[in-house]
């Protein structure tokens, strides 16, 4: 993992179960709203002006942060830095505007029946993916059957019963039950399609070998460089600007930011509060540029395996709360106070509802611990935690926070791989992690449900289960209504405070830094021309990078 700075781990995207992001906690300047009505952004865009309009050609190096297990999206794992390099050769079937607003982008359209259970979804014509097949029907129907039946990938498609070819560019997609928003789980590694003869080419082949309908198309992949040349024929007339595309992985946040000072690299993502601090000083001083997401953001927590004793007694989750002086760790990890949260949405976001979340409370914390011990005796746990030092060092300090409240806690140490597979085999009791950042809610329905809280993968970690809040979860997912959708995600962020299978410390952004030369690192286009959302947890397309020299 990379050393970052006050870092947890989650799963990212819709369905990388066991890939990992590692967490920073970010500072500085605010900046305006979005239309979604969530800023979430603690650092202001500084971007150069271009001088013209766009020119093509050029080399450019992206760091990221890890690499990929490889590039088949059904059954690989992609993080922030996998789906980076999958929409670069790969396109998704949708995207967002800049406001946030689900869109067509592969597909020409997406209609829905009344209620919501078939999709029929229209391509666009004369789309070909770059060993000259043709992107149909068929090609969309092939992915989204071996994703569904997929056992990484299936879960998050599980309401699909099926799909079917209606003529060449035309298929629908019947759903078990209602799901008004699906089409915003296919702007990532849950929507890109891959040419048929790619899926059909063995496990090794697949994944190592990605042929997509992309702006860029693959010339070699070796661990920890995946180098990437301008698709002749892309769809899009005019695009990509850049000739190549070397996407370099340095784990490292502050080597990444070092590369980036000596031209090493063109660009890079970073979620590091000090190297953030460091970048803004940069682009203040004209140095380079720098981006900040904007939308919904992750969520830093303690996750609780509700299953596990004492975990199981409400009473510990809730001293746990209690006990927790997100101030002090604001100081230690150097948060921005204003990232500090009490539930999975920032006070700013449309979605967010006040609830009785608990806070500091040193006194009640003790008073639960008693009423415990008095009844099943002393609370002893391990607090898990990633190997990077700023981790250990948080997780120390909530350490010393549990015992001060009469909890017997001890700090395990885990490897990423050892430690993302005890969150969905249950494994663990708790430990800090980072999730939830969908740009719409309903791609996190998959991480709260109760159906998904059983062994032996568990996408639901926390094994929570809730009849109310699976009510509200099934809710929003038939409505298009705003209203009706907030008042559902009311009661699930009511019910998740009343559960507390998660314990929030505080939001997370990301910051894309880039040299003077780049353009275009804003967000580009969608293929009716309208400007796209730009870089979401993480996530950006180069589609529309250039140089300005």
């Amino acid at each position: 993992m990379s050393a970052r700075h006050g870092r947890w781990v989650r799963p990212f995207a819709v369905v990388a179960l066991m890939a990992v992001v590692a967490v920073g906690c970010g500072s500085s300047k605010s900046s305006g709203g979005d239309a979604g009505g969530n800023t979430n952004a603690t650092v202001q865009n500084l971007v150069r002006p271009a001088s013209g309009a766009p020119q093509s050609g050029g080399k450019l190096t992206f760091g990221t942060e890890s690499d990929s297990s490889g590039w088949n999206p059904t059954v690989d794992r992609w993080d922030a830095s996998g789906t980076i390099i999958g929409v670069s050769v790969y396109d998704p079937l949708a995207a967002f505007d800049e406001n946030y607003q689900i869109q067509p982008y592969l597909a020409q359209s997406f209609t829905p029946n009344d209620d919501f259970t078939v999709w029929t979804v229209k391509l666009r014509e004369n789309i070909k993916f770059t060993n000259g097949s043709p992107l149909n029907a068929a090609a969309v129907k092939n992915e989204i059957d071996q994703f569904r039946a997929a056992p990484l990938t299936g879960a998050a498609a599980a309401n699909i019963q099926s799909t079917e070819i209606v003529d060449n560019l035309t298929l629908t997609v019947t759903m078990k039950q209602p799901w008004a928003a699906w089409p915003n789980g296919l702007t990532g590694q849950g929507g890109v399609i891959p040419a048929p003869e790619q899926l059909a080419s063995g496990k090794e082949n697949s994944s190592r070998i990605p042929i997509g309908s992309g702006p860029f198309m693959y010339r070699s992949w070796d661990t920890g460089k995946f180098d990437a040349v301008k698709n002749p024929d892309y769809w899009r007339e005019g695009l990509p600007y850049l000739d190549e595309v070397v996407f370099t992985t340095i784990p490292d946040s502050t080597v990444r930011t070092s590369a980036l000072q000596t031209g090493d690299i063109n660009a890079t993502v970073t979620t590091r509060n000090d190297d953030i601090k460091k970048l803004t000083d940069l682009a203040e001083a004209g140095s380079i540029q720098i981006v900040s997401s904007k939308g919904e953001t992750d969520e830093n927590m303690v996750l609780i395996n509700t299953e596990k004793p004492p975990m199981d007694d409400l009473r510990v989750r809730q001293a746990m709360a209690y006990a927790i002086d997100r101030k002090a760790l604001e100081a230690v990890t150097q948060t921005d106070p204003s990232l500090e949260a009490d539930g999975m949405f920032a006070k700013d976001s449309k979605w967010y509802a006040q609830t009785d979340y608990p806070n500091y409370d040193l006194d009640k914390a003790k008073q639960l611990v008693s009423e415990y011990v008095a009844d099943k005796g002393p609370i002893k746990f391990e607090l898990g935690a990633t190997t990077d030092p700023i981790v250990i060092t948080s997780a120390q300090l909530l350490q010393s926070q549990f015992k001060e409240a009469g909890m017997d806690v001890s700090v395990k140490n885990l490897d990423q791989t050892a430690y993302i597979s005890n969150a969905v085999t249950g494994d663990y009791v708790a430990q800090m992690w980072r999730q939830f950042g969908a740009p719409d809610p309903d791609g996190d329905y998959l991480w709260f449900i109760s159906d998904n809280a059983a062994p032996p993968l568990a996408l639901n970690m926390a094994r929570n289960k809730d009849p109310q809040l699976d009510a509200a979860l099934n809710t929003q997912r038939a409505s298009k209504d705003l209203a009706t959708r907030q008042a559902a995600w009311k009661t699930v962020q009511e019910r998740q405070t009343a559960d507390l299978p998660y314990l929030w410390l505080s939001h997370q952004p990301w910051v894309l830094a880039a040299d003077n030369s780049v353009r275009g690192i804003e967000g580009g286009t969608l293929p009716d021309g309208a400007a796209a959302a730009g870089m979401i947890g993480g996530v950006i397309k180069l589609t529309e990078f250039w140089f300005d020299k």
